[in-house]
């Protein structure tokens, strides 16, 4: 499989993703974890060597599958993981990007991962309170650079004004952000930004988590305990509704190409070379066949521009 290198490291990402949330199993449903394993196994299989996870995806539970599964291999793979969401007792979760939590994350991230490093370390989210300095947060990060404990630094849902205060304290060699035709947003800042500074995009929910594989028809309901009923506007009643319209357009323009939903969704992102890895969440071997053959053809110019047009025709569209 094809790789870009990401940022100013010295990481070559497969351009598919590993999104491993789901592998943690909370809020995702039926979830089994042999399943999973195998899927983690198929994806190396493949070629796909990037593998996103995080602490708070299942409490750990996503980190220590990756972890078990992949030890034989760990050479061979980039192992990506993050820092800063704490929870209780009770699974609530809140931020905590104080240097005593980033250097006691990570040492439980390592233990989970059956790793002695991390090949990106990541800021999960931005304090939303300032309460943490910037310095505090960005020299732990540093520290553990220097003690071989990560490689390279990332953030997560940061801003580009964010970003700009982080780069400030430590090298970040990329941004992962929400990215998919129904969240374009990242058009107007940040994806100029990373590309005039070559830093690393990493686009997360590139299929609107499944919106954009054509699974979803106006009858669909998803239960409360689902995270996408819970945290993902684009599932919203009303927003919904207009969502599965314009997706009805979308497949009769894939049909026209002669390539699944999802194959498109995926291809529209990475015609854009700043594009460094999509991130694609998975479940089944099956899904991660898809998500593998998804990167074995590109758009034409003329379908990458005509697709930008299908969902530029509503602002409601882009969240």
């Amino acid at each position: 499989m094809d790789t870009r290198k990401l940022g100013n490291s010295d990481l070559y990402p497969t351009v598919i993703g590993f999104g491993s949330w789901a592998a943690g199993k909370a809020g995702w449903g039926d979830v089994d974890d042999d399943e999973t394993e195998a899927a983690i196994r198929h994806a190396y299989d493949l070629g796909i060597t990037f593998y996103d996870t995080a602490p708070a995806y299942g409490l750990g539970h996503s980190e220590e599958l990756l972890g078990k599964v992949l030890k034989p291999v760990r050479e061979h793979v980039i192992l990506a993981t993050k820092t800063g969401l704490e929870w209780n007792g009770q699974g609530q979760f809140s931020i905590n990007v104080t240097k005593a939590k980033i250097v006691r994350e990570v040492e439980e991230s390592l233990c989970r991962l059956k790793t002695d490093y991390v090949d990106l370390y990541q800021i999960h989210w931005p304090d939303p309170t300032g309460k943490t300095p910037v310095e505090e947060t960005f020299e732990a990060l540093n520290q553990l650079a220097a003690q071989g404990k990560i490689r390279y630094i990332g953030v997560s849902n940061f801003n580009v004004q964010q970003l700009v205060t982080a780069q400030a304290v430590s090298p970040i060699v990329s941004v992962q952000l929400p990215y998919n035709l129904f969240q374009r947003d990242v058009e107007h800042a940040a994806l100029p930004y990373a590309k005039q500074l070559n830093i690393g995009f990493i686009p997360y929910s590139p299929l609107a988590q499944g919106l954009l594989t054509g699974k979803f028809n106006y009858l669909t309901r998803l239960p409360k305990t689902d995270v996408r009923a819970q945290l993902n506007p684009l599932f919203s009643a009303k927003q919904f509704t207009k969502n599965i319209v314009i997706i009805e357009t979308l497949t009769g323009l894939a049909r026209t190409i002669g390539k699944p939903l999802n194959h498109v969704a995926i291809n529209w992102l990475l015609y854009r070379k700043e594009i460094t890895s999509v991130i694609i969440g998975v479940k089944t071997i099956q899904q991660v066949e898809d998500n593998a053959a998804a990167a074995k053809w590109s758009l034409t110019r003329e379908e990458y521009e005509q697709i930008s047009r299908l969902f530029e025709t509503d602002s409601s569209y882009v969240i």
